[in-house]
């Protein structure tokens, strides 16, 4: 079994890891999740933000709002 990235998937990481320095907003660094964690305005804009960018869903089919 070959683990190593493609090309496409290591330009998807390095795209991925750039976006989220540019946007992850600083109260939401560190969060770990749990059962509150889609509570709270900061959650709402933060699910908001990555689905504006094509981050959410990813695997989901594109009829459902995923990207395929």
């Amino acid at each position: 079994m070959d683990l190593r990235d493609t090309g496409e998937e290591a330009a998807f990481r390095a795209e991925l890891r750039a976006w989220l320095e540019e946007n992850l907003p600083e109260e939401l660094m560190g969060h770990r999740g749990g059962a509150a964690r889609f509570e709270g305005e900061a959650m709402r804009s933060w699910s908001r933000a990555l689905y504006d960018a094509g981050y959410a869903g990813l695997t989901w089919p594109k009829e459902y709002g995923g990207g395929g």
